[in-house]
C-alpha cells in the first residue's frame, strides 16, 4: 500500500444530527461502503452500541450514536438498495443494527464469507485478512478497550478508522479472485443466507432447536422444553439480561423432565438463583403448567439424535462426500459444512430446502447426499 493512502486516513466525527444527515447524502452516492461497530456486551442481553465506523472509499465517518439525537435516518442508509455493506465477520455487528435501528445492512458483502470461499482460514480475522490480501499490519490493542468512554483516546479513535479503513481494497481484490474462480454467486447467496439467519434468530419459539442436548427429552419433554426457551428469550430481551442470567440451558433441561408444580418443587431445582426464583418463580410454574395443558398432537416432533449408530454411520458418510468436495474447491470442509448443517440435511423431510440441499452447495453434493440421505430413510422404516 502506498503511503499517500496511509497519509489520507483521516476521519470526520459524525456527533449530531446535521452532520449525520450530510455524511448519509455523501454515501448515497457511492457505490460501496466499508461499516464496522464498536460496542461493549458484558451484563446485557443486547450489545450497547458505541460506535459506527463508515468508509466510503474517500472520507472515513466515526458515528457517535450517543451524542446523535435521531439516529434514525442511517436506516435508510443501511437499506440503500443499490449501496453495498462491506463487512468482516458481522455477526454481533447485527445485533447491533437490530437493536439500534431494527434493520439488518443489506445488501452486505462480509468479507470473511469472501475470504472463505477462496481458501482462507475459515476464522480469518479482520487484522490477518489485511496482512494477506494488502501486507498491510495493524494495531490490535485496543480490541477490548471501554468504547463508552467519552472522550475516546486517540488511540481508540485509530483503531476504529483503520477497521474500515484498509476494507474496502480487501474488498476488490476478493472481489476480483472470485471473479477468477466464478463465486460471485456463491458469495451472494452465502451473505444473503447470512442475513436471513439473523432475521430467523427473531423467533423464540425456535430457541429450543438450538440446545443439542434436548433430544434426550421425550416428546412432552421437549413441549415443556420449548415454551421454557421461549419464556426466557423473551423475557432476556424484554430485561436487556444475558440468557443465563435467568435460567440456564441444564436447568431448563432439568425443568422439563421433573416439571414442578409448586414454588416448593420450583426451589429444589439446582441453578435457580434466589433472586430469579422470587422474581419469576410463578411465572416460571404458569410456563410450565401451560405447556402440560398443551394437547399432545402439538407436541413438537422429536429432536434428531445425532448419537445412534445409523444416524453417525450416515453422517460419516457425508462428512466424506463434504470432506472430497473441500479438496476439489480448495476451501476448508467448514466453509461447505457444519455438523448441524450435515444433521439438518440428513433428518429433513425436505433435504433439498436445507443448506446442503440448496444453492452451490446442492448443485455440489445433492447427487451424493441424495443417495445417503435415501438409504438413511429406508433404514429407519
Amino acid at each position: 500500500m502506498t503511503d499517500d493512502k496511509k497519509i489520507n486516513a483521516n476521519f470526520l466525527m459524525i456527533d449530531n444530527d446535521d452532520l449525520l444527515g450530510k455524511m448519509i447524502n455523501s454515501c448515497m452516492s457511492q457505490s460501496c461502503i466499508a461499516l464496522d461497530t464498536e460496542f461493549i456486551r458484558t451484563d446485557t442481553f443486547y450489545p450497547k452500541p458505541a460506535l459506527i465506523q463508515i468508509y466510503d472509499g474517500q472520507q472515513i465517518y466515526l458515528v457517535d450514536p450517543l451524542k446523535i439525537k435521531n439516529i434514525m435516518p442511517l436506516k435508510e442508509l443501511l437499506l440503500a438498495p443499490t449501496l453495498i455493506k462491506v463487512m468482516h465477520s458481522c455477526s454481533e455487528d447485527m445485533d447491533v443494527f437490530s437493536r439500534l435501528l431494527d434493520c439488518y445492512p443489506q445488501p452486505l458483502i462480509d468479507t470473511q464469507v469472501a475470504a472463505n470461499l477462496i481458501g482462507h482460514d475459515f476464522s480469518i480475522s479482520y487484522q490477518r485478512l489485511i496482512e494477506v490480501t494488502l501486507g498491510e499490519v495493524l494495531d490490535k490493542t485496543e480490541t477490548r478497550s471501554n468504547w463508552l468512554n467519552r472522550p475516546l483516546s486517540a488511540q481508540q479513535l485509530e483503531y476504529a478508522a483503520n477497521d474500515v479503513f484498509w476494507l474496502l481494497d480487501a474488498y476488490h481484490a476478493l472481489i476480483e479472485n472470485l471473479q477468477k474462480l466464478d463465486r460471485l454467486t456463491w458469495l451472494q447467496q452465502d451473505c444473503e443466507a447470512l442475513v436471513n439467519r439473523h432475521k430467523d434468530g427473531q423467533n423464540f419459539n425456535q430457541y429450543y432447536l438450538k440446545v443439542k442436548s434436548a433430544w434426550r427429552l421425550s416428546r412432552s419433554e421437549l413441549n415443556v422444553f420449548k415454551s421454557l426457551c421461549a419464556w426466557r428469550e423473551s423475557s432476556a430481551r424484554q430485561q436487556n439480561r444475558p440468557r443465563g442470567r435467568l435460567l440456564s440451558d441444564g436447568t431448563m433441561f432439568i425443568l422439563a423432565q421433573h416439571r414442578p408444580k409448586t414454588v416448593h418443587d420450583l426451589s429444589q431445582v439446582k441453578g435457580i438463583n434466589p433472586a430469579v426464583m422470587r422474581k419469576y418463580g410463578e411465572h416460571i410454574l404458569s410456563v410450565i403448567s401451560l405447556a402440560n395443558d398443551c394437547p399432545e398432537e402439538e407436541y413438537p416432533p422429536l429432536m434428531f439424535n445425532g448419537n445412534s449408530l445409523r444416524v453417525k454411520q450416515s453422517l460419516k458418510e457425508i462428512k466424506s462426500v463434504v470432506a472430497s468436495a473441500a479438496i476439489n474447491l480448495g476451501v476448508q470442509e467448514a466453509v461447505i459444512a457444519s455438523r448441524k448443517d450435515m444433521e439438518s440435511y440428513l433428518s429433513s423431510a425436505a433435504p433439498s430446502d436445507e443448506t446442503l440441499g440448496r444453492g452451490w452447495r446442492g448443485e455440489i453434493l445433492s447427487p451424493a447426499l441424495h443417495k445417503i440421505a435415501k438409504n438413511y430413510r429406508q433404514a429407519q422404516v
